[in-house]
């Protein structure tokens, strides 16, 4: 791989970004155009985008007639795979970093749950085209379920501080919503498609490509928007959070290489799997961190200053493990 095509994706990316906040400064993308255009991208670009690429990775296995490394099921093994390597990793790092017992659930949750959707799917699809982000819509699958089951016991932890046990927090888990998300619903269609090889008019696969290359642009400037409301000051003056984001961001993804790049053979999904390791923390911590009372500033801050250094992570962890 080379890395100057990785650096010009970044800085692509970066410029969005960039761009969202700028907006975001000038009142153009304000709150409200903000949750509308979040709803596009949740509902509508990303469902689309897993489409796209499940018929995408299908077309281009019948015209090389192979089928290595895309069996579906062993694809999920490797994402569950992945996030259990990911908890191990989450209670090592927090053991390291000691924070209060109030915040430690918290710092667990923002190890393991990465910003796989917002952030790793551009950059996926930017490095490694359509085979990559293919991987990556397994992974993000895997994520909604984890996220909303073991996210939810571990966040609501904090509701037991205040009289709720255990059995009660299992009760919040909004099992529907685990099967109903509209990317599992995207994810599921594009399964179907790729095991059962159905093939779609040329219409609307071309609808559902142009539709699902809107999430990318349109994370960024999400991204970017939400980076504006942050207070630089109080950010930087936690100095736990900031040796956190530096161990998070640099020697947990070459840990996790360490670790995976003797058992995963495939050289894009083992480049993939490294990306989403590199990911940011995800937005989902700071709607958890509110829903279930916890610290919702310490939450912002892990959000703010995990997706700044990633863009610098990013081609320097690639660089440094893939040649």
């Amino acid at each position: 791989m080379d890395i100057s095509v990785i650096i010009t994706q970044m800085i692509k990316l970066f410029l969005i970004l960039c761009l969202g906040y700028a907006l975001a400064r000038l009142e153009l993308l304000d709150q409200h155009t903000k949750q509308k255009l979040t709803k596009i991208l949740l509902h509508v670009t990303t469902p689309l985008m897993m489409i796209d690429a499940f018929y995408g990775r299908m077309n281009m296995l019948n015209t090389q007639q192979t089928d290595t490394s895309d069996s579906v099921g062993m694809l999920f093994l490797y994402a569950f795979a992945f996030y259990f390597l990911m908890i191990l990793l989450s209670l090592i790092l927090t053991a390291l970093m000691r924070p209060s017992k109030s915040d430690k659930r918290l710092y667990i949750f923002m190890t393991i749950f990465g910003n796989v959707g917002f952030m790793g799917f551009p950059v996926v699809q930017s490095v490694y085209g359509t085979e990559g982000l293919f991987y990556a819509a397994i992974l993000n699958s895997v994520f909604n379920i984890l996220v909303y089951t073991i996210g939810v016991i571990l966040m609501g932890g904090t509701a037991q501080a205040s009289g709720g046990s255990i059995k009660e927090t299992v009760r919040q888990i909004p099992w529907k919503k685990l099967l109903l998300t509209p990317a599992v619903i995207g994810t599921a269609v594009g399964i179907l498609i790729f095991v059962c090889r159905i093939p779609l008019p040329d219409v609307i696969a071309d609808t559902c490509g142009t539709l699902g290359d809107l999430t990318s642009p349109l994370a960024m400037l999400i991204v970017g928007a939400n980076l504006s409301g942050m207070k630089y000051k109080n950010v930087l003056t936690n100095m736990r959070m900031n040796i956190y984001v530096l161990l998070r961001q640099f020697v947990l993804p070459l840990v996790f290489w360490f670790l995976i790049r003797g058992f995963v053979k495939h050289d894009v999904l083992a480049s993939t799997l490294l990306l989403m390791s590199c990911m940011p923390v995800a937005n989902t911590t700071a709607l958890f961190a509110t829903e279930y009372n916890g610290n919702e500033t310490l939450a912002s801050q892990g959000i703010f200053l995990t997706t700044l250094v990633s863009l610098i992570s990013f081609p320097l962890i690639i660089w440094i493990c893939v040649r």
